[in-house]
């Protein structure tokens, strides 16, 4: 009498014939492979960084499958402080309070206010990207 045993993977609380755990994208193998779910389906990282991650509204690079996020009001920072920080004074602001003006972060109104005072006079001001070297430089 054979009994016949399929090679099974359990994950995500959910148990899967090997040959169906694959990239919800590409359809490549992931048994042993770091994925991600999207959609309550495996995705490979290289799919998920090409057609889901979503972009840092500060540095504008994709916030990868390792990369820790920060969410507000629909936008998407990197966590990191040099990403998710007040817009005039750059301290951070995870786990921190924080007021928002016009998709810009701000850790306090003091600094929300600043930031419209300046805007009318300079425009470098009015950038969250005003941090950042410009390519002209």
């Amino acid at each position: 009498q054979l009994i016949f045993m399929e090679e099974c993977i359990e994950a995500e609380g959910r148990r899967w014939h090997l040959e169906h755990f694959c990239c919800l994208e590409c359809d490549e193998p992931l048994c042993g492979q770091r994925y991600v779910m999207k959609s309550g389906r495996p995705c490979c990282r290289t799919c998920f960084e090409t057609f889901f991650a979503e972009p840092c509204q500060a540095c504008g690079d994709p916030i990868g499958a390792d990369s820790e996020e920060a969410t507000h009001q629909g936008l998407h920072w990197h966590a990191r402080s040099s990403c998710f920080c007040c817009s005039l004074c750059r301290k951070p602001l995870r786990g921190q309070p924080l007021v928002s003006c016009r998709g810009r972060l701000f850790c306090s109104e003091t600094c929300s206010l600043g930031q419209d005072a300046s805007s009318t006079t300079s425009d470098s001001s009015d950038s969250a990207f005003a941090s950042a070297p410009s390519p002209d430089s």
